[in-house]
């Protein structure tokens, strides 16, 4: 028999929030870094950060979940759909007006953040699905800012390890700033 404790934890495996409440959790969770933001009901959100880095970013947020069947157990997946963008047809995302883009999800039953370098998905299917491996989560939830490497192949070319991060609401400002250094050595290293 389950106890009431154990029955709200099942009921969360796969929490999704709306995307205005997962914009308001980020933004709150950045503080005071947080210089101006666009409306939290609009995908993507715009957000000008200051602080030692200040830099303007425009985030892709996605409900990170871990659906049954299909994915590996524990493994967590986002779905990629950008604004505008149907069943059939390609997206990217907009990586225009000189603001760096993040791509997030969230994964609200653990309040942990997961960063891809957003700058290795584009051109891609309606509801592309990417992953985070359940271990990379568990140290998030532990406090650590978590990383992850995943070979991602792409149709032409040599395949590419991405760097992926996962961090708890306290650490979510330095694991952007992590992402961004980490996806700019990237474009360096060519």
């Amino acid at each position: 028999m389950l106890t009431a404790a154990f029955e709200p934890v099942v009921s969360h495996l796969t929490a999704r929030i709306s995307q205005t409440e997962m914009h308001e959790r980020l933004i709150t969770a950045l503080g005071k870094r947080v210089l101006r933001h666009g409306p939290t009901s609009a995908k993507p959100l715009e957000i000008d950060l200051g602080g030692q880095l200040p830099v303007r970013i425009r985030v892709y947020m996605f409900n990170a979940t871990r659906p049954p069947g299909g994915r590996p157990t524990g493994e967590h997946k986002v779905q990629l759909i950008v604004p505008g963008q149907r069943r059939g047809e390609r997206g990217s995302f907009d990586h225009g007006d000189d603001r760096v883009v993040l791509l997030v999800g969230y994964v609200a039953e653990e309040d942990v953040y997961v960063l891809w370098d957003a700058g290795l998905y584009a051109n891609f299917a309606w509801s592309r699905n990417v992953q985070v491996k359940v271990e990379t989560i568990i140290e998030a939830t532990a406090g650590k800012l978590a990383t992850q490497f995943r070979q991602l192949r792409p149709a032409e070319g040599p395949a590419i390890v991405e760097t992926l991060l996962a961090a708890p609401t306290e650490r979510l400002a330095e694991a952007i700033d992590t992402r961004i250094q980490l996806s700019r050595q990237r474009l360096i290293e060519g």
